[in-house]
């Protein structure tokens, strides 16, 4: 076996490949009846900061006879090391190479992950096609939000769940318990069968992109798994605390799965309904155990809109009571603004001043119609609420190229960051609109480069001398890769590979993106943007065999009613 102790002085973070963290297990891996393998596709600092790595990593340690153990994508330095030794990827706990273990489970919450998740299936020396892998290699599960549009991991996924694994994964695992042992085929075929699991090797392509099982006991329709009992479902509150910094070091409490809100743009609304709420009781009990096992001076309460739960205060203020004298931070990674209350925010500040973030996408005339709701004059009371109660800035998100978009949308936003500027320092954060698979704009076409490009030059025109603004733009081509992946049909498995042999990887990371490496993968599988960027009618038959929350239909007539409500609003 690799020993990481010979070389350990030669690389960057050592630390981050060691193991040993408060509250980490420590399994008998040896000697367990089954072996899991359990991974995010990027480093350390980012993984660990994945709540659903977390809550699975407890689950799978709790059930009797499993042992589950931790990867992360290595640094470019550990791996270089590995690629000339010809040594393979190991776990964290035991340094055991990943192909030695039964299952090998990722949790992919990014397209733009894929190439280090082919990587990483190079580096354990496990084969990366699925159909090249024999009965002694382990079997290959994916999931998180990319379980929802898999098609461009077909060739490379032996297993994928459908939505929150909580449950299934412990199904499937009891499941393979009696399987272990019998032929890869057969073992792959029979977890098939268990709700929310897709084996993609199980359904073949049809001319119209649509997918159809080849077999009579595969479903027709996947359909995603959700925990119905929230209230009591599993948190980690033996919080691992990292030996390092980590990207959020902090407690993140999940206080509500699922968001009340419809924007049609929002692939997370729309796939993790219902909502679902833990008490507050529940989550005081919770908050106060894992700051009990971690001492941890922060506890983000997470969800899409952590305000919007029904009992926020009392949850707010009774951790605040609880760990009143620590200086601890209660904090809101996000906030819908209509729902925001600064007497909550005040008393938070009674411990520790936190960041205010809203997201009002667009301008006013069209930001109602795509479900946000809320006007101009409301946002900016808020903006002269923060300034009087203390806060000194206030961090706004915003869209371009939303459909129905025109130019009196961008002068409204314009408009209205102006008028923020003049009464607190303000930063603004510009995404590309991206039309998600199983959202009412799951149709609609991405933006032209050319439009993105006019207006980003006008908004930094506008504002260079505003010493009151800053403003930040996603890149606009990591964007379109990651439209380009979610929108993707079982060809673009070929482009994936052929970029990471291209040398693509850590692409989530500005500096390892190269656009140009997309383009010629594209070009050489002879394959057109537009078929995946476009307004193509049949685009959608590439994940219909996924049931992430509403039928089609009902998503196309949301999609129908938004236009014609903004069709009469600008004809009235």
């Amino acid at each position: 076996m690799f020993n990481i102790n010979e070389i350990i002085k030669n690389i960057q973070k050592p630390i981050t490949y060691l193991n040993g963290e408060i509250n980490s297990f420590h399994p008998d891996t040896e000697n367990s009846e089954i072996k899991f393998a359990l991974g995010y596709p990027d480093l350390y600092e980012i993984g660990m900061s994945n709540l659903g790595i977390r809550i699975l990593y407890q689950i799978l340690n709790g059930i009797k006879g499993v042992a589950c153990e931790r990867f992360f994508a290595p640094g470019s330095d550990l791996e270089d090391i590995l690629r000339k030794a010809d040594a393979s990827l190991f776990t964290l706990e035991s340094r055991k190479p990943l192909k030695d273990f039964d299952i090998v489970g990722f949790s992919l919450s990014s397209e733009l992950n894929y190439t280090n998740f082919v990587n990483l299936l190079s580096l354990s020396k496990i084969p990366v096609h699925s159909d090249e892998r024999c009965d002694s290699d382990p079997i290959i599960l994916a999931g998180g939000n990319c379980s929802f549009h898999p098609e461009p991991l077909s060739s490379f996924v032996d297993l994928w769940i459908v939505g929150e694994a909580e449950e299934a994964v412990v199904e499937l695992i009891e499941a393979y318990k009696n399987l272990k042992g019998l032929k890869r085929f057969d073992i792959i075929k029979s977890l098939a069968e268990i709700k929310g699991v897709y084996a993609p090797m199980f359904y073949s392509v049809q001319a119209d992109d649509t997918l159809k099982p080849v077999s009579a006991r595969i479903p027709n329709i996947i359909e995603r798994r959700i925990v119905a009992d929230f209230e009591n479902s599993v948190f980690p509150t033996k919080w691992i605390v990292p030996s390092c910094d980590i990207i959020h070091d902090r407690i993140s409490l999940e206080i509500m799965r699922g968001c009340p809100q419809n924007c049609l743009f929002c692939q997370g609304g729309f796939c993790w309904k219902p909502v679902r709420k833990k008490s507050a009781e529940k989550l005081i009990e919770l908050g106060l155990e894992t700051y009990n096992n971690t001492g941890y001076e922060e506890i983000s309460l997470l969800s899409f809109s952590a305000s919007d739960h029904p009992e926020i205060e009392k949850i707010v203020m009774g951790l605040v009571e609880k760990t009143s004298g620590f200086n601890v931070a209660i904090s809101f990674p996000s906030l819908r603004i209509d729902s925001f209350s600064f007497h909550l925010a005040d008393r938070i500040s009674q411990v520790k001043r936190t960041g205010l973030t809203f997201a009002p996408e667009t301008g006013q005339s069209l930001r109602k119609y795509i479900g946000k709701n809320i006007s101009d004059d409301r946002l900016l009371d808020l903006a002269k609420e923060a300034k009087k109660a203390g806060w000194r800035q206030l961090k706004l998100y915003f869209m371009i190229g939303l459909p129905c978009e025109e130019e009196k949308t961008i002068s409204e936003i314009e408009n209205l960051i102006n008028e923020i500027s003049r009464i607190i320092f303000v930063k603004c954060s510009f995404n590309t609109f991206i039309p998600k698979p199983h959202t009412p704009f799951q149709w609609e076409k991405f933006p032209e480069s050319g439009y993105y490009c006019e207006i980003t030059k006008r908004l930094k025109k506008n504002f260079s001398r505003n010493r009151f603004v800053s403003i930040k733009f996603h890149p606009y081509e990591m964007s379109m890769i990651e439209c380009l992946l979610s929108r993707g049909n079982r060809k673009l498995g070929a482009v994936i590979e052929h970029v990471w042999n291209s040398g693509g990887k850590m692409e989530n990371w500005s500096e390892g993106f190269v656009f140009d490496r997309w383009t010629v993968s594209m070009q050489e599988k002879c394959l057109d943007f537009a078929d995946y960027l476009g307004d193509l009618p049949s685009i959608c038959n590439r994940w219909k065999h996924i049931m992430a929350s509403l039928p089609f239909e009902k998503l196309q007539r949301m999609r129908e009613n938004f236009y014609r409500s903004v069709g009469n609003h600008y004809t009235s």
